[in-house]
C-alpha cells in the first residue's frame, strides 16, 4: 500500500501544482491499486470458498483498521508540527 501512497500523493501534488499530468501516470495508479493486497484479499473474499470467508474477512478488517489507525497517527503528527 505504501506504493499506492506515494503515487497518489505524488498525483495530487502535480495537480495542486497545476503541472501535466500523463495518462501514464494514471494508469500506474490504478494499476498500482488493482494489484494492492486490500484489492487481493477482497477478491479472495468474493470468489473463495465459504469455508475461508471468515478468514479473509479478518485478514482484510486487519488491513483496514491498521490502515486507518496509521492515517490517525500521521494526521495527529502533523496537526502538532
Amino acid at each position: 500500500m505504501s506504493e499506492v501512497r506515494a503515487c497518489a500523493r505524488e498525483l495530487v501534488q502535480r495537480v495542486a501544482e497545476g503541472g501535466e499530468i500523463p495518462i501514464a501516470s494514471l494508469r500506474k495508479l490504478g494499476e498500482l491499486m488493482l494489484r494492492s493486497e486490500l484489492v487481493a484479499l477482497s477478491h479472495q473474499l468474493l470468489e473463495g470458498p465459504p469455508e475461508f470467508a471468515l478468514r479473509r474477512a479478518i485478514e482484510l478488517a486487519g488491513l483496514i483498521l491498521a490502515a486507518v489507525a496509521r492515517n490517525e497517527r500521521e494526521e495527529e503528527r502533523e496537526a502538532t508540527k
